[in-house]
């Protein structure tokens, strides 16, 4: 039977809907909003005493410039990181006037279909202060206090709250990316998002400082089969812009000096296979299905053999084809197409 009746027969005959979902409701805007952390101890900040901080940014763009993630805090403006590295470091790092932050949140958005046995550890080290009552005024140099484990916790599935949705809080007023290039027209990719106070702030580059003044971030993925995505915000109890606020965040998107920090999981061996699927061609998705080292008409079959153990249990974002959040007979005619 020649390939192309083959395909036709099977798109003929059988029929497939797979939804990615994660759990929770959305967030309730993109500005001027009560987010609630995971932390079990709540807020380090209470200030509504609800374990809550308002997110509230300035205006269309604001806020944008003085954090950042980066894999070195001597690189203060950051850089876009993709790893599949479930472990890792990073750091927050800041270039804005004011030369400090109270306290930094980490914003942690998962894709897809998370499993029950999901976990996440954080820890975190910085620095602390009493925060300045004068407005826009950096601590004294003699009240901060280096905490070499400002926060040791795992987080569950339990702990991803907000969601699923497509983008990440800002003063924009639109859907603001979650991580650096993602379509936002691809309303399916949907992600579960919670936010973690990482108990330390950040001061300006400082070679005298511990990480030249940074939040330090440790990481440790248990079974993420999917995607994950950091992003930073920032809090100050009294800045220029207002007292007790949310008003940072990395920038995302250019001309604003772009920084972000993503990982994707590893795939595993289809079911009845011994070897890891592959990506001969090096686009980031997956063509190779039975990891023989390149594609042929037997990836085509096994794919199709397999759409929904696929989507169940592989990252989704590397075998999305097409692009529209979840595994299709598309994403096979697509494969096919590679052939």
């Amino acid at each position: 039977m020649k390939k192309t009746t083959l395909i036709i027969s099977i798109l003929v005959i059988f029929t497939f809907l797979a939804v990615c979902t994660a759990a929770g409701d959305p967030l309730p805007g993109y500005n001027n909003i009560f987010v609630r952390v995971a932390n079990d101890a709540g807020a380090k900040y209470d200030t509504f005493g609800d374990a809550t901080y308002n997110i509230r940014f300035e205006g269309i763009d604001r806020g944008l410039n003085a954090l950042h993630i980066s894999t070195d805090p001597s690189v203060n403006f950051g850089q876009v990181t993709l790893t599949n590295s479930r472990s890792g470091t990073f750091y927050a790092t800041d270039s804005g006037g004011k030369g400090y932050e109270d306290e930094i949140l980490l914003m942690v958005a998962v894709n897809g279909t998370i499993p029950d046995d999901f976990s996440l550890r954080i820890i975190s080290d910085g620095y602390t202060w009493t925060p300045n009552p004068l407005s826009n005024m950096a601590p004294p140099p003699d009240t901060v206090i280096y905490q070499p484990v400002a926060l040791d916790e795992t987080f569950t599935k339990a702990d991803l709250i907000y969601g699923p949705q497509t983008w990440k809080p800002t003063g924009n007023e639109v859907e603001y990316p979650i991580y650096y290039g993602q379509d936002l027209g691809n309303t399916g990719n949907t992600f579960g998002i919670m936010f973690i106070d990482l108990n330390s702030g950040v001061l300006r580059p400082n070679t005298s400082l511990a990480n030249q003044g940074a939040v330090r971030i440790r990481y440790e993925f248990q079974n993420l089969r999917s995607f994950a995505a950091f992003n930073v915000y920032a809090y100050c109890k009294n800045s220029n812009n207002g007292e007790e606020m949310i008003a940072w965040s990395n920038a995302l998107v250019a001309p604003k000096a772009v920084s972000g920090y993503s990982v994707y999981c590893t795939t595993m061996p289809f079911p009845g296979k011994t070897d890891i699927p592959t990506d001969p061609d090096g686009d980031g998705i997956v063509e190779d299905m039975n990891g023989n080292g390149y594609k042929d008409f037997n990836d085509v079959v096994l794919f199709f053999k397999q759409m929904e153990w696929v989507q169940a249990n592989e990252p989704v974002v590397l075998f999305d084809f097409n692009g529209n959040g979840y595994i299709d007979f598309n994403d096979i005619v697509r494969l096919f197409e590679e052939l």
